[in-house]
């Protein structure tokens, strides 16, 4: 348009009028998410308090008695929340606690439980101080309290839900406070918050944008009776959102009580200082890097609904003090499957994956994230829009955690200096139940079992990692107590936290154990179970320097069977081991076992069905032959390595009966491994040419750039750019296997029809 016509346009309707600005102002249709906001993960610029604050030398002694004062009550209000809330993972440490200055940076968290649910509220903040803050409706006022799940405004995934809360001295916003926690159950097309079969984002429950949900410190009745009545479980939503906010409220009289000891300025820059002092760590830590390009490729081998292999690239590149972590390549997202992450969540991984493993002794604050770059291909499920399901993303940035830290452990493979020890990849998968139905108490719920948390360890680069012990996402997390679990469920866990043999990442120095664990539902009318695997057929772990990758798992079923009857008439049939009920298959009649991929979708079931499933391993470290072999039969002593694998992989020669090492027998068998190896090795450019192929096998529905070329992804028998490609819908498995079966019946009835005599 013309600008002297689009100036008379603009003097002819006012526009510039401000009556007329401030009515545009007041009746916005719909905000949605903020691109600018969710694409920056960096801190704001200082404030003028903060100038002012750090101008004056010699405070930074006042400025650690601060933080020290204010650590304190994280972990307290940790614990209380912890104590206080109803929904299970929560209480088993999917939580945190944390403070933010001002203008919405990360400042401080708790030095337990999910960093990545505090990392990413400076988001949700910011989208209140814009945009809410000026608005006569909602505005930003002392007292205020708000709540949000919504992963493109800020969240991690719609289960996830955190409060947050402004904090004011004389009129001034001078800190927010935060707590998030996995809440679970959130009212989405089946119980529990995230199971495989939600196809759409209006699958997904409550999608709640920053809500302001209490002001001048109490509830609004009105919205809070609006949250519970969109879920399963309203006591367990109203208590949580409650317990939330009074831990929000907590949290600012700690701050409100600092600045009352020290002094508003000391406060202000206690806060600004420690997340600019991660800032400048971090870069200095990378500077003392090797400049380098290391690249590890990931494959979720299901969408939750079928099998496919879906490629998900890191390549990290450290040049000078910055880094640049480059996912180019990943498979495009998926439209009616919920594995797709945004991209804010997907940056959390880094986060996660460096405080966690490689400097845990930094501040748990997203400062660390500034000084690193961040590359993706838009529409991916490493950058997923909004049109899109993501409850299930924790199948991305889980594994994108083992990523972050295994491409550091060969980052600093050449430094003497370390902050931590190497350590192989932990357990990344969450294998979990999700339930959901009327409970023994008559009341309607759905949320997941906190096995999830179990998640064994990856193997040291000096020692044997450790068994079942905590997520790879969440530090001083715990899985629950079993009968816990069976006081508030109508179902039992008959195979609780049993280990399994051969269950491991073998190498030098194994990782930790994975347990089985099994659930069957007993005295409810209405009950089910859905669960939330993938790593059934391709490994989720790769070991480190020649240690062995995790096993796969399936998930396991004995339908059509009372497993309580069963042992009431023969309990000698009950043998706590998943591989000795699938392969021995004790219970007769009508019982049917069932072997399928670690994801399910939710499904009811009957009394005394039971469901089985084992946690993974992590990685192993270093080649199998060089571990000492008293390491290996203390194994075999513990039940968790078998005769065979011990003979058959570590080479190990022993009398079976007694468990003494023939040393000299053992020496020579792997001497002996040690030449065939050499015999079936090929040099690399022979390798290769019998190895890599131009596309992607015909037969496998692979999805994601083949080979070095990151700029072509194939999706869907489809190749091409990724902004090019069309959105990929999958059909329904169930359509796919009635179609299967409408053909199978009309081959049958042509082959009879052809056998009738004419």
């Amino acid at each position: 348009m013309d600008k002297k016509v689009e100036m008379a346009l603009e003097r002819d309707l006012g526009i510039n009028d401000p009556k007329v600005q401030a009515f545009i102002a007041a009746n916005i249709p719909f905000l949605a998410p903020d691109e600018a906001i969710m694409r920056d993960h960096r801190m704001n610029p200082r404030s003028k308090h903060e100038e002012r604050a750090l101008a004056r030398p010699g405070r930074e002694y006042v400025y650690s008695e601060i933080r020290n004062f204010l650590q304190g009550s994280l972990e307290d209000n940790w614990d209380i929340c912890q104590n206080m809330c109803v929904a299970p993972a929560a209480r088993f440490g999917d939580m945190t606690t944390a403070v933010f200055t001002g203008t919405g940076d990360h400042a401080m968290a708790a030095s337990r439980g999910v960093i990545g649910f505090c990392s990413v509220i400076h988001y949700p903040v910011r989208f209140v101080i814009k945009y809410y803050k000026n608005d006569p409706q909602v505005g930003i006022r002392p007292g205020d309290g708000y709540i949000f799940n919504d992963s493109f405004y800020g969240g991690i995934h719609p289960p996830d839900q955190s409060a947050f809360a402004p904090v004011f001295y004389k009129g001034e916003l001078i800190a927010w406070v935060a707590c998030g926690l996995h809440q679970g159950e959130d009212g989405g097309t089946s119980p529990g918050g995230m199971t495989p079969d939600m196809e759409s984002p209006f699958d997904e429950g409550l999608k709640m944008p920053p809500l302001k949900v209490r002001e001048n410190y109490n509830m609004r009745t009105d919205i809070l009776t609006f949250i519970q009545n969109s879920t399963r479980d309203p006591r367990m939503t109203g208590a949580d959102i409650k317990t939330r906010l009074a831990v929000c409220k907590r949290l600012e009289e700690k701050v409100l009580r600092a600045v009352e000891i020290y002094g508003v300025d000391d406060v202000v820059g206690a806060l600004r200082q420690n997340i600019e002092y991660v800032r400048d760590e971090v870069s200095r830590r990378i500077a003392k890097l090797p400049d380098c390009v290391i690249r590890q490729d990931f494959y979720l081998d299901s969408t939750m609904r079928e099998d496919a292999l879906m490629r998900l690239p890191m390549v990290m590149t450290i040049k000078g003090d910055r880094m640049t972590v480059d996912f180019r390549g990943a498979s495009p997202q998926i439209g009616n499957r919920p594995i797709n992450s945004p991209q804010t969540s997907l940056k959390v991984i880094m986060l996660m994956g460096y405080l966690v493993f490689v400097w845990p002794d930094l501040p748990r604050v997203n400062a660390m994230l500034d000084p690193i770059e961040f590359v993706t291909d838009p529409k991916s499920i490493c950058d997923a829009t909004k049109d899109v399901p993501t409850a299930l993303n924790m199948q991305v940035f889980f594994k994108g955690i083992t990523q972050a830290h295994q491409t550091a452990a060969k980052a600093y493979f050449p430094c003497r200096r370390k902050y931590a020890k190497t350590i192989s990849g932990w357990f990344n998968q969450p294998i979990s139940f999700i339930y959901g139905g009327i409970t023994q108490n008559l009341e309607y719920t759905g949320n997941l079992c906190g096995d999830l948390n179990a998640m064994p360890g990856g193997a040291h680069c000096d020692s044997d990692g450790e068994h079942s012990i905590a997520p790879n996402f969440a530090a001083m997390a715990d899985c629950g107590e079993t009968e816990d679990t069976e006081m508030e469920s109508p179902f039992m866990q008959l195979i609780s936290k049993v280990y399994s043999t051969d269950n491991l990442g073998f190498g030098k120095y194994r990782s930790g154990a994975g347990y089985q664990t099994s659930a069957s539902m007993r005295g409810s009318p209405l009950w089910g179970f859905a669960s939330i695997a993938g790593g059934s057929k391709f490994s989720t772990v790769p070991g480190l320097y020649g240690g062995y990758g995790c096993p796969v798992y399936p998930m396991c079923k004995i339908k059509n069977v009372n497993v309580y009857d069963e042992l009431e008439k023969d309990p000698s049939l009950f043998k706590a081991d998943v591989q000795t009920f699938m392969n021995e298959r004790p219970f007769g009649g009508d019982a049917e076992y069932i072997s399928t991929r670690g994801a399910i979708p939710f499904e009811l079931c009957k009394e005394g069905e039971l469901y089985l499933m084992s946690q993974g391993a992590g990685g192993g470290y270093g080649d199998v032959l060089e571990r000492d072999p008293q390491l290996v039969i203390k194994d075999v002593e513990e039940g968790i390595v078998s005769h065979a694998v011990a003979q058959g992989l570590f080479f190990l020669r022993y009398d079976e009966q007694t468990l003494v090492v023939d040393q000299e027998a053992t020496q020579k068998a792997r001497d002996e491994e040690r030449k065939r190896r050499i015999t079936r090795g090929k040099p690399y450019d022979e390798f290769v040419k019998a190895w890599v192929q131009d596309a992607p096998p015909a037969d496998v529905p692979y999805y994601g750039a083949w080979g070095e070329d990151r700029s072509v992804v194939y999706a869907d028998g489809q190749k091409g750019a990724p902004e090019t490609l069309p959105m990929v819908m999958l059909p329904d498995p169930r359509d796919v296997r009635v179609a299967e079966l409408e053909r199978k019946v009309k081959a049958l009835e042509a082959r009879l029809h052809a056998a009738q005599p004419a």
